[in-house]
């Protein structure tokens, strides 16, 4: 009858685990599901205060990834850059929690690199900032060689300093290389062709690069998006930010 008795209580116990304890966590992936979908359907506030509530380390990449795209087509000047702040800051906190997740390095990135953007190319070199972003790209690509989005951002990290300080100065004084650009750019195509945010920053950095070779592929690029059909909010954004690029081809 003890044996029985404990047994009983034993089996109460994991109940109390599996229906107390499992649900939440569940539940945290149902409710970070819920931010995404309300993202791709352009709830862009909605989606980040979902995420906010959330303590896993994927609803804070989410959270950090959210803010700076937000913050990219809809905020500017002093209420970017403290968004973007905001952003590396939650980034930071998931570092910290795994060390050894390359998205946490990403958006450490992302958001590092947005605001550099918004401060001005010389200017987010000249404060270190640039070599921050490199540094966390870096990263992300030790511990994933294929991530897409580190990939990405360094290409267009050479080529931003490139357009800005020009070949000669870029390589001798900050070690950027249009090949280098180029490498990851085909890189980053190789694994992922068809995401319309994806081919809008390539086309983006292949403009940067500026020569015309790369103008051209820029030029394709940009009309390979224009052939797509947009999935979500968000390629609308990148789909008209691709017709003001094409301007200034011409």
């Amino acid at each position: 009858m003890g044996t029985t008795i404990k047994k009983i209580i034993n089996f109460s116990f994991y109940l109390q685990i599996f229906f107390f304890i499992i649900p939440p966590l569940y539940s945290s992936e149902i409710d970070l599901d819920k931010a995404r979908s309300q993202f791709l359907n352009g709830n862009y506030k909605v989606s980040i205060a979902l995420a906010e509530n959330l303590k896993s380390i994927d609803a804070k990449v989410f959270q950090a990834r959210a803010i700076s795209i937000y913050t990219y087509f809809y905020k500017s000047g002093d209420d970017a850059k403290s968004e973007y702040i905001k952003a590396y800051n939650i980034a930071k906190k998931a570092i910290n929690i795994d060390k050894d997740n390359a998205e946490t390095y990403v958006e450490a990135a992302h958001a590092l690199g947005r605001y550099g953007q918004e401060i001005g190319i010389m200017s987010a070199v000249s404060e270190g900032i640039a070599e921050k972003v490199k540094k966390y790209l870096d990263k992300a690509i030790s511990i994933n060689e294929n991530n897409i989005i580190a990939n990405l951002s360094k290409g267009i990290w050479h080529a931003e300093i490139i357009n800005e300080a020009g070949k000669t100065l870029g390589r001798v004084l900050y070690g950027a290389k249009p090949e280098m650009a180029k490498r990851h750019f085909k890189k980053v195509y190789n694994l992922n062709s068809k995401e319309i945010g994806l081919l809008y920053e390539l086309s983006y950095g292949y403009f940067l690069l500026g020569e015309e070779e790369d103008l051209k592929i820029s030029l394709a690029l940009i009309n390979k998006i224009l052939n797509l059909s947009p999935t979500s909010h968000l390629d609308s954004l990148y789909m008209q930010k691709a017709i003001e690029l094409k301007s200034k081809i011409f």
